[in-house]
């Protein structure tokens, strides 16, 4: 008899970091399901359009694939949204799909992928961040995601194997602009075009963060999955500090429009920015092996790249 392969089942699957890791896991030989609010993600595998507030569904979509792995990538991510809805997505419909998880196939690893924004304001004396560092949320959003991760360890604390991660800053392709490596990628992007004025706006270019490619956070999870502990939290980033500025600057250097101006936009400031926030890995290298790989000069160049193309698409 042949060996069932192991199946992996991915909320958030047609987002930006959800289509890498399903992408990667397929290439490593499991079967993938992956669902979404979205209709129709255009993945490779199956794909089932989901609101993880149906609790009936995801009790089918759970009994239906027997997971081996549950990768929770689905969240709420802006900011700017209602409390209530914050709390709603990122919060109650964790505790649900634990639950069910937990009736249905309790030796299934799950993943709960969290955010850098869970640590909050940080003094210059605790960067590099490790996982030991206390909480200091300054936006809803941020709190949601704290929550998550202490429902996650209240679940490993009562025999589920759960597993943690709290990755920092993502850049590459795919990136929605709603987030500052993608915005000012496609503005860059739209001014080679012809289709805005060579002005890039801008918010705070002085706060520092830790940026870590899409590729390299699939990469992560895989291995957190194969090679993890469960119980553990694992922080995904790169390991060095760089300022808003150089991102920008990197990327214009990158351009093939020279004497863009940079102009502020208040609207794009934040109310609650945090000034710096670095990680260390070294626990997901240690048991892992895992260590970023894709140089910081290639993500830039792949995600405006990836903007040009969808300009060419969209004329």
């Amino acid at each position: 008899m042949t060996e069932r392969p192991r199946t992996a089942l991915i909320t958030g699957a047609a987002g930006f970091c959800g289509s890498y890791l399903g992408e990667l896991l397929l290439g490593q030989g499991v079967r993938v399901v992956g669902v979404d609010r979205v209709a129709s993600s255009g993945a490779p595998y199956r794909f089932e359009s989901l609101d993880l507030r149906d609790e009936a569904a995801v009790r089918r979509i759970v009994a239906e694939t027997r997971p081996d792995w549950l990768v929770h990538l689905a969240a709420l991510t802006d900011p700017a949204a209602p409390a209530g809805d914050l709390y709603q997505v990122n919060v109650l419909a964790t505790i649900r799909l634990l639950e069910v998880v937990q009736t249905a196939v309790p030796d299934c690893t799950v993943l709960i992928a969290g955010s850098s924004a869970q640590y909050g304001l940080t003094r210059p004396d605790e960067n590099p961040i490790t996982e030991a560092q206390l909480f200091r949320p300054v936006t809803q959003y941020a709190v949601s995601k704290a929550t998550q991760d202490m429902v996650g360890g209240m679940a490993s604390a009562a025999g589920l194997p759960v597993i943690r991660t709290r990755t920092f800053n993502i850049v590459g392709p795919r990136q929605s602009p709603a987030f500052v490596t993608a915005a000012f990628a496609r503005q860059i992007a739209e001014i080679e075009h012809g289709l805005r004025e060579p002005v890039i706006e801008v918010g705070n270019l002085a706060a520092q963060r830790d940026f870590v490619d899409v590729r390299d956070v699939a990469r992560a999870y895989w291995l957190a999955l194969e090679r993890g502990r469960a119980g553990a939290i694992y922080n995904v980033c790169s390991g060095q500090g760089r300022r808003i500025q150089e991102l920008l600057d990197g990327l214009l250097a990158l351009s093939t429009v020279r004497d863009i101006e940079v102009r502020r936009d208040p609207q794009r400031l934040q109310p609650a920015d945090v000034p710096a926030q670095v990680g260390s890995y070294d626990r997901l290298r240690a048991d892992t092996g895992w260590q970023p790989q894709i140089p910081w000069e290639q993500s830039l160049r792949d995600l405006l790249d990836y903007w040009r193309a969808s300009m060419n698409t969209e004329q």
